[in-house]
């Protein structure tokens, strides 16, 4: 059916497509003539917010629409899924940090008990809830995308306004996949990302 989001990898070699039949998938482009699709990823909504981390390349994000509401991270390589996290909406976008282990999710439609919750910021991979952005009214946020300078995101509301938020304020930029452990959920996966497991953990 049709295609609701798309991602390439920092590496430019893996292609995620997020599909309006409840499923994404994981394409290897190395040769972009004859691209070869990798892993079959099912979801119970329809899928419109991809989004690979630009500081791991394996790892993937995932998040599902009104009937599903997981955002869902995924090991590249091997398609295992690493961890599955309800939200509290309809996820519309997904925004990894560049300066910190962060992750923006965007929300359209919510549940009665949160219905003006647009957005939330995320310490991954604990999962801790570091920011909420609510809206005054019931709008929802249709897409986004972040700056060139990696610190605000622009998004598209219900309302036919263009809004832009400054989340991150730090220059730090993190660029390779040598951080702390615990990213993939698997000494095994972090084994073989690289991952070393004797570094204090960071922000």
């Amino acid at each position: 059916q049709q295609i609701c989001g798309m991602d390439v990898n920092p590496n430019s070699d893996q292609l995620v497509i997020g599909a309006n039949d409840n499923n994404s998938s994981i394409w290897d482009i190395k040769d972009f003539s004859n691209p070869t699709k990798m892993f079959h990823l099912k979801h119970d909504a329809a899928v419109k917010a991809v989004a690979f981390c630009p500081w791991m390349p394996n790892l993937l994000a995932t998040g599902g629409g009104s009937r599903d509401r997981n955002l869902r991270f995924w090991h590249t390589k091997s398609g295992t899924l690493i961890n599955k996290y309800e939200t509290k909406g309809q996820i519309t976008s997904i925004v990894w940090s560049h300066s910190q282990k962060e992750i923006l999710v965007t929300f359209g439609f919510g549940n009665i008990n949160d219905r003006n919750g647009i957005i939330s910021v995320y310490s991954y991979p604990s999962m801790k809830l570091k920011v909420k952005i609510d809206a005054p009214t019931d709008l929802r946020v249709l897409s986004s995308d972040i700056s060139n300078d990696s610190r605000s995101i622009c998004t598209a509301i219900s309302d036919q306004s263009v809004r832009i938020y400054t989340i991150w304020e730090s220059k730090y930029d993190l660029r390779n996949s040598n951080y702390d452990n615990g990213i993939f959920g698997s000494g095994i996966i972090d084994l073989e990302e690289g991952v070393d497991s004797t570094i204090n953990t960071i922000r």
